[in-house]
């Protein structure tokens, strides 16, 4: 309950304010924290004494011979609980410190009252966290005790929801950690708790009625230069699994396909999400070599973006040539020689979906490298 680390902050704070040497002793009366470092981790006999009188002991300049390891001062039992936890001293003349006794004895117990209300609200934070991430992982085995638990910490889930899954910017620090964690629940308190997963991960159960505009959602994602997938929405926890990974998998392939676009919705990316699944649990080799010649030619930059393009245009010869700033018979020819190299024709709808579905799994595996 005391840690060394607390009994530094309360000593630190304490000198700033009085202008004596602290200490802070442990129940068995070793000092673990001091303004004086030399005397860290000594058996301070006036802490003990007054452990086991369970009041304050004073040390006068005579005593000091009699008290081995201490100096003139007062001491006194920091409780918790009801509980002596440890001991508070001040050094100096009696005279002068007298005063501060009791003032610095109820500053270390509210010190010790407020860590430890703040570890309970962090224990009861991860174990929302855990729970969160049991549930949308599919890794619970009894609802009836999930439901239980769940209610204990006040973890509410509403239906219809659905899940967007969040990505923040990577956070160098624990302190950045926090700092991000805090901006994110300001931010979309209005929807909802965001609830970490992972480091930089959140989670976030939106209620059909709650759902965010898209305007809002791009100035949020733009401003905090976040990443989020959006699952669909469902009806029951049991579903919760499906709409997280929905969210996961369209985050993942949405960032592959435009960069530019921050928000990544399931309903969006169906095709995409399917055979990002697909690649993920099959060998998928054969499929990506039909694109492989392409990337051999001499010309493989011009034909993958010409390629690349022309899907994204739905074949409207003039729009990609448009783009890609070149007249429209040049398009053709390079059409042409994507046939040619791969024989697959852009220009055959079969063809087409063979050479998206190889481009796309090309994809997959470079990033995943």
């Amino acid at each position: 309950m005391l840690t060394k680390l607390l009994a530094q902050e309360i000593v630190e704070r304490t000198i700033e304010i009085i202008g004596y040497n602290v200490n802070v002793m442990d129940k068995d009366g070793i000092i673990i924290g001091s303004g004086d470092k030399s005397r860290l981790y000594e058996l301070h006999a006036g802490a003990v004494e007054a452990i086991a009188k369970g009041e304050e002991v004073e040390v006068s300049d005579e005593d000091v011979i009699r008290l081995k390891g201490t100096k003139t001062g007062i001491n006194l039992p920091i409780t918790f609980n009801g509980e002596i936890v440890g001991v508070i001293g001040v050094t100096g003349p009696l005279e002068d410190i007298r005063g501060y006794g009791k003032l610095v004895k109820m500053a270390a117990e509210l010190s010790l009252s407020q860590a430890f209300l703040t570890a309970e609200l962090q224990w009861d934070t991860r174990h929302k966290e855990e729970l969160v991430r049991q549930v949308v992982e599919g890794k619970v085995d009894n609802w009836n005790l999930f439901l239980t638990r769940a209610e204990s910490l006040g973890l509410v889930i509403e239906f219809p929801c659905e899940v967007l899954y969040i990505e923040a910017p990577h956070s160098l620090n624990r302190s950045k950690e926090e700092q991000q964690k805090e901006a994110l629940k300001e931010l979309l308190k209005a929807h909802g708790e965001p609830i970490q997963i992972q480091k930089d991960q959140y989670i976030l159960f939106l209620l059909e009625g709650r759902r965010i505009n898209k305007e809002q959602l791009i100035q949020i994602v733009q401003r905090y230069e976040l990443e989020i997938g959006c699952g669909m929405m469902i009806d029951t926890i049991q579903e919760l699994s499906t709409s997280y990974q929905q969210a996961f998998d369209s985050l993942q392939v949405g960032k592959l396909r435009d960069s530019n676009t921050r928000i990544h919705r399931y309903e969006d990316l169906l095709l995409d999400v399917w055979l990002y699944r697909i690649y993920r649990l099959s060998d998928a080799e054969h499929v990506k070599k039909v694109i492989l010649p392409l990337k051999k030619d001499d010309l493989s930059i011009q034909l993958m973006q010409t390629l690349q393009k022309y899907i994204e245009e739905n074949g409207e010869i003039q729009q990609v040539a448009s783009s890609l700033f070149v007249h429209r018979n040049t398009i053709q020819y390079r059409l042409q020689r994507i046939a040619d190299i791969t024989k697959k024709d852009p220009r055959n709808l079969q063809s087409l979906l063979e050479l998206y579905i190889s481009l796309k799994i090309d994809q997959f595996d470079s990033n995943s490298k």
